[in-house]
């Protein structure tokens, strides 16, 4: 009974080390949405043929307590949302005065191409303000700005380009856990897309992709799962007893030869 008890305590402490190192690997953001998600058409901001068109945009007003810029989750109105961001509190530095911000996400023609790729879907421009319009600072901080971006369907090898000085420049990118759904951390704002083809360059998502590396982990845990329940289960080794010389023989039974009679009456 114990040795079944270690076991199971075994693989649960396997499955939560397994379920860390797959955070760590391949962080979750936090979502803006609960429940069954049903996914609708991409929307185009240019729509052809039989596509959908009219995608959304997001504003609000975030009011500043305490002298630090707020939490706050913006997110479009698509299911799920095409464009998110999620941003921690004292993320930006807040220019003098400022009582508020004003945060809008904006799909955007693009201002020039990609030279490093082909933008898929639309362009979408990330803005925070404060009261006069000004735009404020980004901190130095890790992870506390987090873009979410949702590419159209069918796109599997996505990256996320930043528009800055001119260019399109790839920033580090994640999967976000959904497929052509697409996670980074941002170091500034403006307009970003996700990008297809080419190379990914530095700072791009190139790598091992996390899905997969999730797919051989956990194949990798249920090959030993399946290997410590066969191990336990398995029957007993038959124990072999060595005796000495002479010990345990077993009489014979075949009759010795008939002695020939005597004569005797």
């Amino acid at each position: 009974m114990r040795s079944h008890r270690r076991l199971g305590w075994l693989l649960v402490l396997a499955g939560g080390a397994l379920a860390l190192a797959l955070q760590v690997v391949a962080p979750v953001g936090v979502p803006l949405y609960d429940g069954v998600v049903v996914a609708e058409p991409y929307r185009y901001l240019h729509p052809t043929g039989d596509e959908t068109g009219d995608p959304s945009s997001y504003s609000s007003v975030e009011d500043v307590t305490g002298g630090q810029s707020p939490f706050f989750a913006a997110a479009t109105e698509e299911s799920p949302p095409q464009a998110q961001l999620v941003v921690m509190e004292d993320a930006f530095q807040l220019n003098a005065g400022t009582t508020h911000l004003n945060v809008s996400i904006t799909p955007v023609d693009p201002v020039a191409p990609s030279a490093n790729g082909t933008i898929a879907g639309n362009a979408y421009r990330f803005a925070v303000t404060d009261d006069a319009g000004q735009p404020v600072s980004a901190k130095t901080c890790e992870g506390c700005r987090t873009l979410v971006l949702r590419a159209p369907d069918g796109v599997t090898d996505g990256r996320v380009q930043h528009f800055a000085d001119g260019t399109w420049t790839d920033v580090k990118t994640d999967h976000y856990g959904v497929a052509a759904m697409y996670q980074s951390n941002l170091e500034a704002l403006g307009d970003f897309a996700v990008v297809t083809g080419a190379s990914g360059g530095p700072g791009g998502g190139g790598g091992l992709d996390p899905l997969l590396f999730g797919g051989i982990a956990l194949a990798a845990f249920f090959a030993v799962v399946a290997g410590l329940f066969w191990y336990r289960r398995r029957p007993p080794p038959v124990p072999v007893v060595r005796l000495g010389p002479g010990r345990g023989r077993m009489p014979s039974k075949r009759r010795g030869p008939r002695r020939p009679p005597t004569g005797r009456s």
